[in-house]
């Protein structure tokens, strides 16, 4: 089995076992009393309509400057993503209330926290990244994700230190599958394609954006994937749990 020397990992639903529910009743209602607090008045109805306009507006301001800065007319709107920090501050400044990002990024953590029904790890998560870095496998982070929510739950589950490398989508203002996405990650950190491999549950984001960029990847079926795939790309490896991504263990243990 080839070995690899940078492993590159997405997260939600590939280390981290998470759902949330944006869409309940009592998220809209405690956030419209928080956001009418701090001197914004909304109800719970006209705070949630005007989050869902205000997201669709940001995306489409923000696709022309992704578009430019990438040179690169054809990304779709799948591929692009936003910052929720844009978002949270309009929605104060529409009513004329200026707040702090430090009190927007706060904000954003009672949001997410608010939208939860579970977040915790897979089984093993802890020993795999631990057993790759005692190998002296090199540890990459490529999520789909929102900043201001995924790096104060990584730190509260205890993996964000694991990580030689981190590149969020909302940082980049792209997400996987595009190639640009990984390009970002490879450009940043200077990692040879030869070397590496992407490890999701995704098949379209993870499994052929992978191949799509030319690196070899691994897929694990998890509650979060979807449909799974009755095939897979050549080089990838299908896993039947996050563990077997590294079988190095015995390896390790007899020197």
């Amino acid at each position: 089995m080839k070995e690899y020397q940078n492993y590159i990992f997405d997260l939600y639903g590939t280390l981290v076992d998470i759902y949330t529910n944006e869409s309940k009743a009592s998220l809209w209602k405690n956030m419209a009393e928080i956001f009418s607090l701090m001197g914004a008045s909304y109800t719970p109805k006209g705070l949630r309509q005007q989050y869902k306009r205000l997201v669709y507006e940001e995306t489409l301001e923000i696709s022309v400057q992704i578009r430019h800065r990438y040179l690169d007319d054809a990304l779709t709107d799948e591929e692009i993503e936003i910052r929720l920090e844009n978002v949270f501050g309009k929605l104060f400044r529409q009513q004329g209330i200026e707040v702090s990002d430090v009190q927007i990024r706060q904000l954003g953590i009672v949001f997410r926290s608010l939208s939860f029904g579970y977040l915790r790890l897979f089984e093993g998560v802890p020993e795999l990244l631990m057993n790759l870095k005692r190998n002296g496998k090199r540890v990459y982070l490529l999520s789909n994700a929102q900043r201001m929510f995924t790096e104060p739950e990584m730190k509260m589950l205890g993996i964000y230190e694991c990580f030689d490398g981190i590149l969020y989508s909302s940082d980049a203002g792209v997400k996987k599958p595009s190639h640009h996405f990984y390009d970002a990650l490879f450009t940043k950190y200077q990692l040879c394609k030869e070397e590496s491999v992407m490890v999701g549950n995704e098949y379209r984001a993870d499994i052929c954006g992978a191949e799509c960029y030319g690196i070899d990847s691994m897929y694990v079926f998890t509650a979060q994937s979807g449909a799974e795939p009755q095939t897979l790309p050549k080089g990838c490896r299908r896993l039947g749990r996050i563990g077997e991504v590294w079988n190095g263990e015995k390896d390790s243990c007899d020197h």
